[in-house]
């Protein structure tokens, strides 16, 4: 009996998403207790909270959930596939947003019923705004994730012969200077690129430290959660590695 999965890539999901944001975005706007020093506050705080969501999931992904659980389960899968075939293409753009999409839609409906159902006060604002920002980065959140393997430009090959080479590096100062030579190469949009670089979006010189020894940086879109989530779960997943390696003996 095959495991329950959800859609991998489906345009009307994508488009459910979408239009759920540009709704719940509506009330948000109109919200009595707007101000723009909150949304500024919610622009960081659903920034943080979202990167250390996928962080969470992530390491869930990789350590926790098993292959044969409803839905988490084929989603770990491919998570441990991404190790071995780290090919993640922006250009599948239907593809990423989807499983950003997943993500968004929940997100999106709280947003809409406390925006309706607590119309002012800048403590509700607060709270509803940050809410938004999160739907609004995890609706993204795999397209980013995709900027920083660039897939179809650097193959799964010569990445991992990469990182064999960058494992070797005594300090992570050294491996992180050798993943930004590696990716200053690879074609990445001028704008991503520069958001990149400013850490609002996921730099693909720290984040491929997580494919060295898949033990810190899980974060998957800006990764300002990495250094809290590294001394959280960097103990969890070495001694989750050794029980692995153990049992397999």
């Amino acid at each position: 009996m095959s495991t329950l999965e959800l859609p991998k890539s489906s345009a009307a999901v994508v488009i459910a998403a979408a239009v759920l944001i540009a709704v719940a975005g509506f009330r948000v706007a109109t919200h009595q207790g707007i101000s723009l020093l909150l949304i500024g506050v919610a622009f960081f705080a659903s920034g943080f909270l979202a990167d250390a969501f996928t962080g969470l999931a992530h390491f869930g992904f990789d350590y926790v959930f098993p292959d044969e659980m409803p839905i988490l389960g084929p989603i770990a899968v491919e998570f441990r596939e991404h190790h071995d075939y780290p090919t993640l293409d922006p250009s599948n753009y239907i593809e990423n947003l989807t499983k950003g999409s997943w993500c968004s839609l929940p997100l999106s409906c709280i947003v809409y019923y406390l925006a309706g159902t607590h119309p002012s006060g800048s403590a509700w604002f607060a709270v509803i705004a940050t809410l938004f920002g999160m739907s609004v980065w995890a609706f993204f959140f795999h397209q980013i994730h995709s900027y920083a393997h660039m897939g179809s430009i650097l193959p799964p090959e010569e990445l991992h012969a990469c990182i064999k080479r960058i494992r070797s590096l005594p300090s992570t100062a050294e491996q992180v200077r050798e993943f930004s030579r590696l990716f200053e190469v690879v074609p990445i949009p001028l704008p991503i690129r520069i958001l990149q670089r400013c850490r609002i979006l996921l730099n693909p010189s720290t984040h491929n430290l997580h494919h060295v020894l898949f033990e810190s940086d899980f974060s998957s879109v800006n990764g300002w959660s990495d250094p809290l989530l590294n001394l959280l779960l960097g103990p969890i997943a070495r001694r989750r590695k050794v029980a692995v390696t153990i049992g397999r003996k």
